[in-house]
């Protein structure tokens, strides 16, 4: 684990005294020491230390970004939703270093209360009385293990106050600040009133010889119930007296607060004081940008119309608002800057700049952030940067946007690459590759995984190795699921192709079998002549064939027979009779098939043969031979 360093402060020299000149009037020759954590400043054109008080080693000033960006933890992908944290902190916030010094890597998350515990209390509608009576979680702790596992240790964490808890753990600010080696917790807590209030308490944890972390608001905080909406804040020695102080930002639509610094006496008490600032900062990054031994302030705006930019430290921990570098907001597409942070990208000794950029949209009568994108700010020197356009990471979304930004040198060419964090699945883990002259290469995940070793959601570490075991076997499974798509796709071709053929024969079949029909039809017309007469013209037209026995025989069903009482029974009686007079035969309209065989054995003996249907109703079972006997529908 990365060692923190107090700074060497020079009984004759300042840090900005010595950094400028000589004794002999020529500029010192800066060099950084072996373990990086200091620079060395020497005159005489020698970078060897002596005796002399103008070869001391003076130690860079230290700032929480140190040691977010320690690169001997064994991991920094932070996992989304680790059991239990994902059951009692609502939209968690984390960070990973060694708490408890033993080398091993541990993980500590924030978040919010329950909203579901008091329906009358929702998100920026809910009156410090509810926040006061709901339960609020206490910060998780996970502490690393020599089995490679993270074990949940909720016992470490205590908080004898009344109302305990967080209401929303906006920022957690972590640093050794009562100087034990061990590292505390700040907490900003924004409220789940939301930016209209004026926030809630915040929570402090100090370390405790017994190895737990006492919430120490009372006893070491000289305002402990102070409500601020708090959104941006940062750890680092302002002061330079070697102690670790905190800088908070306050977001509220209605005040010009700046910022509220709070002075470390070396003990962890942390004394509030108004330092300066800019106005409505969301982020907030301390880092010395100019290399004159003192940590400036980067901030981040928000609603388009606030300060983006870097505010100089004074050396005694003041940021003056005139001591000001601003930077272009691009207002015309972002909204704000959700994060804020500065890491040596070119290798050139001094710190360059990294902002997490999102813009605005209205989601159902709500303003919400929508798409992302990282800008990178190149540190010239002087206090001059060539700033360039941001780069999209998600377009016209309402996820992905980046929360926290890390640094590592991911793939160990030298340079320091970025990790990006956030809470969306489809953006957490994403990295740019630092590929020289800031040129930076976006890498998405999966495949962004190759990368790096992370927190597993078993709480398991998972090597390098395990991930890219991991994103291989992604890769696998992708194609294979896309040859199994493209083979789905390829045989329901098949079955719409079979599909379409067997339509086209069935349409043949049924053209082919209503050509036959129609044929038929004609055929039948060519041989048959049907009477489409009523029943007396009927009738009239059989009298002249009463010579013939048989029709005699009919003439007597009209008038007394079976079928005088028969036709108000709905029926028909079909009479056919050949045209040579030689055959007169009758059938009722349930045998008029034996009438048509009749007919038609006739006809081919006898030439053509004429069917009369006689009756005015309906025949039976067969309304197709119906209309087309008598024409009727």
């Amino acid at each position: 684990m990365k060692k923190l360093f107090l700074l060497l402060i020079l009984s004759f020299f300042s840090i900005q005294s010595f950094a400028g000149s000589c004794p002999d009037g020529s500029e010192p020759v800066r060099s950084i020491s072996d373990d990086g954590t200091y620079f060395v400043f020497n005159c005489g054109g020698s970078n060897t230390a002596s005796s002399s008080a103008s070869l001391e080693k003076v130690a860079k000033v230290l700032a929480g970004i140190d040691i977010e960006n320690d690169p001997n933890l064994d991991f920094f992908s932070l996992p989304l939703g680790l059991y239990p944290t994902n059951k009692s902190l609502h939209g968690s916030e984390g960070r990973i270093a060694d708490f408890n010094n033993d080398g091993l890597s541990d993980v500590i998350y924030i978040g919010m209360m329950d909203m579901n515990a008091s329906p009358s209390c929702t998100y920026q509608h809910c009156s410090y009385s509810q926040i006061d009576d709901n339960d609020k979680p206490l910060p998780a702790l996970y502490l690393g293990n020599a089995d490679g596992k993270l074990h949940y240790s909720p016992e470490l964490f205590i908080d004898n106050r009344p109302n305990k808890g967080m209401s929303l753990g906006r920022r957690l600010l972590i640093a050794d600040f009562n100087n034990d080696k061990l590292l505390d917790i700040y907490i900003n807590d924004t409220s789940v009133s939301g930016p209209e209030k004026w926030g809630y308490r915040d929570s402090y944890f100090l370390s405790q010889p017994n190895g737990t972390w006492l919430e120490s608001s009372k006893t070491h905080l000289s305002q402990p119930n102070f409500r601020v909406y708090d959104h941006g804040g940062a750890t680092g020695d302002i002061d330079n007296d070697g102690d670790m102080d905190i800088v908070i930002t306050e977001l509220h639509p209605q005040f010009n607060s700046g910022f509220y610094c709070l002075m470390n006496n070396g003990s962890g008490f942390l004394k509030m004081r108004k330092c300066g600032g800019t106005k409505s900062a969301s982020s907030l990054e301390l880092s010395d940008i100019d290399n004159d031994g003192d940590l400036d302030a980067i901030v981040g705006g928000m609603n388009r119309t606030l300060f983006t930019g870097i505010v100089w430290n004074d050396g005694s921990g003041n940021f003056i608002s005139y001591m000001a570098t601003p930077f272009y907001d691009h207002n015309d597409v972002f909204h704000g800057i959700p994060d804020v942070s500065a890491s040596d990208l070119d290798n050139d000794g001094d710190m360059d700049i990294v902002f997490s950029k999102v813009g605005r949209q209205i989601f159902n009568s709500k303003a919400d952030y929508k798409g992302s994108a990282i800008q990178f700010i190149e540190n010239l020197g002087s206090k001059k940067f060539r700033e360039y356009e941001p780069i999209p990471i998600v377009k016209d979304s309402r996820v992905g946007w980046i929360k926290n930004i890390l640094f590592r040198d991911l793939d160990n060419d030298g340079d320091i690459d970025l990790y990006l964090n956030s809470m969306d699945q489809s953006t957490n883990g994403s990295v740019f590759v630092n590929n020289g002259d800031f040129n930076f290469s976006l890498i998405m995940p999966p495949e962004a995984y190759k990368l790096y070793g992370s927190l597993g959601q078993n709480g398991v570490i998972e090597s390098l190795a395990d991930r890219e075991e991991k994103v291989n076997q992604l890769a696998e499974d992708a194609a294979l699921k896309k040859k199994n798509e493209e083979e789905k796709a390829k045989q329901l071709a098949k079955d719409v192709e079979t599909s379409r053929r067997m339509n086209e024969l069935k349409k043949k079949n049924e053209e082919e079998k209503a050509k036959r029909l129609a044929k038929d039809r004609e055929n039948k017309k060519n041989n048959f002549k049907y009477s489409s007469r009523n029943f007396k013209s009927q009738l009239k037209l059989l009298q002249t064939q009463g010579n013939l026995a048989v029709c005699k025989t009919i003439l007597k069903e009209f008038y007394a027979g079976d079928y005088y009482s028969q036709t108000n029974k709905e029926t028909y009686l079909f009479i056919s009779i050949d045209s040579n007079g030689l055959d007169c035969h009758y059938q009722w309209s349930r045998n008029e098939s034996n009438a048509l065989r009749r007919c038609k054995q006739n006809t081919k003996f006898d030439g053509e043969c004429t069917i009369y249907a006689l009756g005015n109703n309906i025949v039976w079972g067969n309304p197709e031979l119906y209309k087309e006997l008598t024409g009727r529908k």
